[in-house]
């Protein structure tokens, strides 16, 4: 047997596979623009503290804009996490039943928004914030969840559109029945950080000199006064 022979063939071979593992690992790597200062960031205030989402308004326009206006209109405050799973909580219910959809009042209609899929954006981690429909790809309405783990089988199949930042100790503790007290916008499009002067109007201030065109198309309001602090302040939560 020659052995130098052996040895150069398994070398080969070794290198091969570290090339291809390299590959697949940069393959299913998230996207570097998930990590954007600029995107907005929903402050929700719950039974079990405050959870703070960061939209990718960019990635998915229509998704992150409906929830963004819902937020805007208060649909999610009072509102319960319905549904606690081992891989993710839900909630957004209007009714509380699971069953229920955001009824527009301009037209008395329930609103739904079409399936909206950003192949950069899986299933990967704890802490990704998606769209919750019925079998019915363009069923989506109001009705998000969070996940508590890496569920990969919902990839391309369910409109992924946020990721929690910071903390997920809110997240792990829900349970049924457990309340969304309130819901609003702390962080306009371009890192617009929403602040209350002393009238009670919300003013907005930026977090670069640059404004963002972006800004003027989705709700900035979020007049409620904030104790946010900044993306760059927030520990990230490795999506």
């Amino acid at each position: 047997m020659n052995v130098h022979a052996f040895y150069s063939g398994f070398k080969l071979k070794a290198a091969y596979v570290l090339t291809w593992a390299i590959c697949l690992n940069i393959a299913l790597a998230p996207a570097t623009i998930c990590q954007s200062a600029d995107d907005p960031v929903v402050e929700l205030v719950t039974t079990k503290g405050k959870i703070y989402i960061q939209v990718f308004y960019n990635l998915v326009p229509r998704t992150g804009a409906n929830f963004l206006d819902l937020v805007d209109r208060g649909a999610y405050d009072g509102t319960i996490f319905h549904r606690i799973e081992k891989w993710c909580i839900q909630g957004g219910d209007p009714t509380g039943s699971g069953r229920g959809n955001f009824v527009d009042p301009e037209t008395g209609r329930p609103r739904f928004v079409p399936l909206e899929i950003n192949r950069m954006l899986r299933h990967n981690r704890p802490g990704v914030v998606a769209m919750a429909r019925s079998n019915h790809p363009d069923s989506a309405s109001c009705q998000f969840y969070i996940t508590k783990q890496a569920i990969n089988q919902l990839d391309n199949r369910y409109a992924i559109f946020g990721r929690v930042l910071g903390n997920l100790g809110p997240v792990m503790n829900m349970q049924r029945g457990d309340q969304i007290v309130s819901a609003r916008i702390v962080q306009a499009p371009g890192g617009r950080r929403q602040s209350q002067d002393n009238s009670g109007n919300s003013n907005s201030s930026s977090s670069s000199n640059s404004g963002s065109s972006s800004s003027q198309t989705i709700p900035q309001s979020g007049g409620k006064g904030s104790g946010y602090q900044p993306i760059k302040e927030i520990p990230d939560s490795g999506f």
